[in-house]
């Protein structure tokens, strides 16, 4: 019987869990620098994006990564032949493909809003 958190919101929460459960074992079956690189992506990712609308895109987004990860580890490929020797900015160019707001993408507007109204040049 689903509680009623679950029937309010349409949202089975056992059912996500066990997907969610899934994911983290996929990334563990993973070579250890390939789990590496996939959990710093993890961390980076969810720190950065400024809402928490954005983190079931993030998740999506994540998935389509573990996918990549998983058969390029299959062929033998080193990891950072896979996402480039800049992790960061494969990360960076991840949110900006996503449209993902982020905390530095959040603070440079109200830098620019605040300079724009201290300068009287309106909105």
């Amino acid at each position: 019987m689903e509680n009623i958190f679950s029937i309010l919101t349409g949202v089975n929460w056992k059912q996500d869990k066990a997907e969610y459960k899934r994911y983290k074992q996929r990334i563990h079956a993973l070579p250890k620098d390939y789990q590496i690189v996939m959990k710093e992506m993890e961390n980076i990712l969810y720190t950065y994006s400024s809402d928490t609308d954005s983190t079931m895109v993030i998740y999506e987004a994540l998935q389509d990564v573990l996918e990549l990860f998983e058969t390029n580890a299959q062929e033998g490929k080193d990891v950072l032949d896979v996402v480039g020797q800049d992790v960061g900015g494969f990360c960076d160019d991840l949110l900006h493909e996503l449209q993902i707001p982020t905390w530095t993408g959040q603070k440079k507007a109200q830098l620019n809003q605040t300079i724009r109204e201290k300068l009287g040049k309106g909105e």
